[in-house]
């Protein structure tokens, strides 16, 4: 959802001279199999056909096609990552954060939207040609307006479809304030993100009790 850990890891990868030699389409093939590959190295994929299918379901009530497999990994770190074969990771960390379906809907559109709106391509580029002065500070610029873009896609989508966008503001506070880790300077600010919404935080019991439920049949598995 917040600035990915896997756009700096592919903008280490990107830095080599093969870069230069290949077509979009092959950077990112190379991008999707190197970091999709790493993410599954570093985290164990929790099966649970209850999460893939209620997800996938999400998915298709948004209409977000690009979104063809959903998995749930097992991970400290509050984060969702999206790859351009259409494969979508959620850590168990972020997952106990949402209280509903309109937040949960949100986060997926949101990572949708990074492939609609091409954002891994367009920072390839900005990785290829940032520039001579500040190279840095542009590719960082790329990465934040990639997150500005991709809350607005997602916030027209779930209105398209008549959810409540602004449940987002309640998750993203939450996530907010269980980042133990210094921010990255990518890193944007709830308040930069969303206005505070009128309507309070709408709590779907069972969808929270399923929730903490494979939670809890996780933790008690690794004992």
């Amino acid at each position: 959802m917040a600035t990915k850990t896997y756009f700096l890891n592919f903008i280490l990868i990107c830095c080599s001279f093969q870069l230069f030699a290949q077509t979009d389409e092959q950077l990112l093939f190379d991008w999707t199999k190197k970091n999709e590959l790493l993410l599954l190295k570093n985290n164990e994929v929790i099966e649970s056909s209850w999460f893939q299918e209620t997800c996938l379901d999400l998915a298709k009530q948004l209409e977000l096609t690009q979104i063809k497999q959903c998995q749930l990994l097992d991970s400290t770190s509050i984060n969702a990552f999206v790859f351009n074969n259409g494969h979508v990771y959620f850590t168990n960390s972020m997952m106990r954060l949402i209280n509903n379906k309109h937040q949960w809907a949100s986060i997926l559109a949101h990572e949708t939207a990074h492939l609609v709106l091409q954002h891994y391509l367009k920072t390839l580029k900005k990785v290829k040609k940032p520039g001579f002065f500040f190279p840095k500070r542009k590719i960082n610029k790329r990465l934040k307006q990639n997150e500005l873009e991709a809350d607005e896609w997602a916030k027209n989508k779930l209105l398209e479809f008549k959810m409540d966008a602004n449940q987002i503001y309640y998750f993203l506070k939450r996530v907010e304030s269980n980042r133990s880790k210094p921010k990255n300077n990518t890193h944007l600010k709830v308040s930069q993100r969303i206005q505070v919404p009128k309507k309070e935080e709408i709590l779907d019991a069972e969808l929270i009790k399923a929730i903490r439920d494979l939670c809890i049949i996780i933790v008690t598995s690794k004992k």
